[in-house]
């Protein structure tokens, strides 16, 4: 066991003293995955940014969710561009730090499977216009892999929150 925690600390320390700039230039790019809870089920989630402009990058993001509400199975794709500010060099952050703050806009497609042609069903979620508000953070261990996270304000059919973890790869 503590051969293993020494090679543990050992690769973290290689990885965190070998980091650069995680923040991304103009022209990089950085690809990331991973999964969330919303209020409306755990979405899994696919991205890219690129880096257009010092401290701004623009991309986007697909993901996919569901959820059983009153015996109603419904799923959710989700299509999103982005648009962020990284503030690398507002703030005095250690250089693996990328903090960032953005928007996203894009488009929800909602489906459920609710099946009985004697009721009329008026379901609560829409598919239409989606917005959302993100603020989140990566840090990068080696110089293109980080760990990131994201907590985020979304309206689509109401106004909820949610938090997405996962993993970036820049290259």
């Amino acid at each position: 066991m503590k051969k293993l925690l020494v090679l543990a600390s050992i690769f973290l320390a290689i990885g965190s003293a070998s980091a650069q700039k995680s923040a991304l230039d103009k022209g990089g790019v950085q690809l990331n995955g991973g999964f969330g809870f919303t209020a409306w089920g755990i979405p899994i989630y696919a991205g890219v940014d690129v880096g257009v402009a010092d401290q701004v990058t623009v991309g986007g993001e697909v993901f996919y969710r569901g959820e059983k509400v009153g015996g109603v199975n419904y799923t959710n794709f989700g299509v999103l561009a982005n648009g962020n500010f990284h503030f690398h060099k507002v703030f005095p952050l250690p250089s693996q730090l990328d903090v960032y703050a953005g928007l996203s806009l894009g488009y929800y497609s909602w489906d459920n499977d609710f099946d009985n042609r004697y009721i009329r069903f008026t379901s609560e979620y829409d598919s239409g216009l989606a917005v959302r508000v993100q603020t989140g953070a990566r840090y990068f261990f080696t110089d293109n892999f980080a760990a990131n996270g994201e907590l985020f304000i979304e309206n689509n059919v109401g106004t909820a929150g949610g938090l997405k973890l996962g993993v970036t790869y820049q290259f």
